[in-house]
């Protein structure tokens, strides 16, 4: 039976990792993605912010990410972002900031501080000129590479369509998780590959199938996967259309289309993580770049108070 729900969609995603009963999903998602060290092994995982669909809003875009900590103190965040507006990679370092700051409290030594890990899996290629879909940044010397300026700082960010492996090609668990959530939504369940039967997947893909029998679980993915269909459309043509430049396609034009096209990107998503609804493009595209700018700012204040 092919279930039609794809677990990219970020009502899935955290219905299948993000609650307290499925938490070896998530044991094994991080692991396969940091692939530990035995030092350095993960330590029982908690969620911090378990799955709620009950708080979900039906009518917003909000973003559904999972908070998780482990008994050695250390912090993680993973995410499902099917959009990947080109901003993301900025996004995501202000969000790994906001949580690794909010250990401490006023007066709290430094030394307090344990490490805080990013986890972010992207239906997009936001590095095009890198082969690799799993990228792992840190703050590195740019004169010694091999030298690290702090450990705690760890942002991975896994490009999905960037994979390219068959069923039969599986060997790591990263790339079994990563086909599990490219191909989910087509894969049988009565039938599944033989490389994935060995792996926590056939648990996912059962998270999957009570989704599928449930009408209000699958009303409430259908809302969500058209609000992220949605958004995407406008991120796109945020990104594209202005970059076609005006004046006929003078350079100067270009490059003005290009900015704006730009900010208001930024807009769209500023107003998608403050779970506001999104201004309609051609309202924004009749804007001036200072009135973009005014816009944007004002946003990002309200981002900043949230946070």
């Amino acid at each position: 039976m092919i279930l039609r729900i794809d677990p990219k969609v970020d009502y899935a995603f955290k219905k299948v990792f993000g609650s307290v009963a499925n938490l070896p999903l998530l044991d094994h998602l991080v692991a396969s993605v940091l692939k530990p060290s035995p030092d350095e092994r993960l330590v029982q995982l908690e969620i911090c912010n378990p799955f709620n669909d009950k708080e979900l809003p039906d009518d917003k875009l909000s973003v559904l990410d999972i908070k998780a900590r482990d008994q050695a103190g250390r912090q993680y965040n993973i995410e499902m972002e099917m959009t990947g507006p080109r901003v993301y990679p900025h996004r995501a370092l202000y969000y790994w900031g906001r949580l690794h700051s909010g250990q401490l409290s006023e007066g709290d030594d430094y030394s307090k501080l344990r490490p805080t890990i990013s986890i972010s899996f992207v239906d997009r290629v936001l590095f095009p000129e890198i082969p690799d879909y799993h990228l792992d940044f840190q703050i590195r010397s740019r004169q010694h590479p091999s030298v690290v300026l702090s450990p705690h700082l760890a942002i991975h960010v896994v490009e999905l369509p960037k994979f390219r492996l068959r069923a039969e090609e599986l060997v790591d668990p990263l790339e079994k998780w990563i086909y599990f959530l490219i191909h989910g939504a087509e894969l049988d369940i009565d039938n599944l590959p033989a490389s994935l039967l060995d792996t926590p997947i056939p648990r996912a893909m059962e998270v999957l199938n009570m989704m599928a029998q449930s009408e209000l679980e699958r009303d409430r993915y259908e809302s969500r996967l058209k609000a992220e269909r949605d958004y995407r459309a406008l991120v796109y043509e945020a990104e594209h259309s202005r970059a076609e430049g005006r004046a006929e396609g003078r350079a100067e034009g270009r490059a003005e289309g290009r900015a704006d096209a730009s900010l208001i990107g930024r807009i769209l998503f500023a107003q998608n993580l403050l779970g506001q609804p999104l201004t309609p493009f051609d309202e924004l595209d009749s804007k001036s770049p200072a009135e973009l700018r005014v816009i944007l700012s004002k946003l990002e204040k309200a981002l900043q108070i949230r946070h």
